[in-house]
């Protein structure tokens, strides 16, 4: 198979990637305890898979319809469908596209759109499962994660000028992640983005090993329903120096090793530093707890990052509704409850997301896009809610309900319609903004 059509080469990327430290592993394989992964498609995949197309649709329409090159990188590519026929995440990506270039076809000349997918057991079966009309612009790449990143993504940049990445990280496990990668994807190409299944109670455990502290909590409750988990083992501290991006969840562990903290306190903490460290390179970075049973703490991580605040605001919705497909789902059994509530098992009341919201204002001086106010909101306070609660809900938003008091300003352009009535709505898109700052 080989990629799409060529594009224009004109020039290269901004910087080059570099190979980071200690990037090749002894191995990488499929884990013992997921060999019966792809006979049945379960709810988690769904959800993930769910985010991943929500996401991918819009991204794709903004991307074409600047006209330059796009690279998609699904870098565990997996069978691609499932034994029970359901689709795995290179049909989600390939019909996200194939929905967004129904959109712009005929508009304009479409830029090159290059979808790479890397499989080391089942590349074989991926071929096979992809549709026939889509193969013109895929290649399936057969081997280690590890070993064909790096030439990949330093042949795509010598190649084509203002490339744009995407890069979906979804292995089993924590051990093939590396944050000097995810530096250098973000420094290297014209915009860049990551999803990445960040197995963090993997690492806690691993972490403890290497420490050589004990874990104390049942390794059969913790582990024993983490369907992706990757039972194989790090050898040293810089192993995991190397995941992680730093030294921070020294720390972490030699704290939950004095029992000052249980290992869910672990995770949680060394996925908020994880966050952070991400930050250095990616402005905007959230993430999407997932428990797999109901009242159970989070197992998983679905963590995003972005340098643009559209692409942190929309990752923010489709998280939030996708937390509310597997609270129904998993915690309530398919039932409605009437206390809205996080993947963390929070109840997150309106007067909740009011506090924090004018905390956020109290803090921003000057008239702000709101889409920027948005995107902060969300990357300070994680994931609280989808959007509508917030500004674009029909009645009683909080934003709505802050103009409606009197707590802020808005600047809206345009101001008036074609009638001359002063404009009201509360969502930003093409040739409409709104600014705002707390009435001073």
């Amino acid at each position: 198979m080989r990629g799409g059509a060529d594009a224009d080469v004109s020039g290269v990327g901004k910087s080059e990637i570099e190979y980071p430290p200690n990037f090749t592993l002894k191995e990488q394989s499929m884990p013992k305890d997921n060999r019966d992964f792809f006979k049945t498609k379960k709810i988690w995949s769904e959800v993930k898979d769910e985010l991943l197309g929500c996401y991918l649709v819009p991204y794709f329409n903004k991307i074409l319809s600047m006209g330059n090159p796009v690279l998609y990188v699904d870098c565990f590519a997996g069978k691609g469908k499932f034994d029970d026929g359901k689709g795995g995440s290179p049909l989600t990506a390939l019909q996200s596209l194939d929905k967004s270039m129904a959109v712009y076809r005929g508009r304009f000349p479409m830029p090159s759109v290059f979808m790479k997918f890397i499989e080391l057991n089942y590349a074989a079966d991926l071929i096979s499962n992809l549709p026939e009309h889509s193969k013109e612009r895929c290649e399936v790449i057969s081997g280690k994660f590890e070993d064909n990143i790096m030439p990949l993504l330093q042949r795509s940049i010598s190649q084509y000028h203002q490339l744009n990445v995407f890069l979906y990280v979804d292995p089993y496990g924590v051990k093939v992640l590396n944050a000097k990668l995810f530096d250098s994807v973000a420094t290297a190409f014209r915009t860049a983005e990551l999803l990445i299944n960040l197995n963090s109670f993997g690492f806690i455990r691993e972490a403890c090993r290497v420490k050589k502290i004990s874990f104390r909590e049942r390794e059969s409750e913790v582990f024993s329903d983490l369907e992706e988990y990757d039972s194989s083992t790090m050898e040293s501290l810089q192993d995991l120096d190397n995941i992680a991006g730093g030294s921070y969840w020294q720390e972490i562990i030699d704290k939950y090793g004095r029992g000052e903290i249980d290992c869910y306190d672990a995770e949680k903490e060394f996925s908020r530093l994880y966050k952070e460290r991400l930050r250095k390179n990616y402005t905007y970075v959230l993430d999407m707890p997932i428990r797999l049973k109901p009242g159970q703490h989070p197992k998983y991580r679905m963590v995003h990052a972005t340098n643009h605040p559209d692409g942190c605001i929309l990752m923010a919705d489709n998280i939030a509704k996708r937390t509310d497909r597997l609270v129904i789902e998993i915690q309530s059994g398919g039932q409605m409850s009437l206390l809205q509530q996080t993947a963390e098992n929070e109840i997150i009341s309106e007067e909740i997301l009011m506090e924090k919201m004018e905390e956020l204002l109290e803090n921003t001086p000057s008239f702000t896009r709101l889409n920027q106010l948005l995107a902060n909101f969300y990357n300070q306070y994680g994931v609280l809610c989808d959007l509508s609660r917030l500004s674009s809900g029909r009645s009683g938003s909080i934003l709505k309900t802050l103009e409606k008091s009197g707590y802020i300003d808005v600047q809206r352009q345009p101001a008036y319609t074609e009638k001359g009535t002063a404009t009201t709505f509360w969502q930003e898109q093409h040739r409409k903004t709104i600014s705002l700052r707390k009435r001073r």
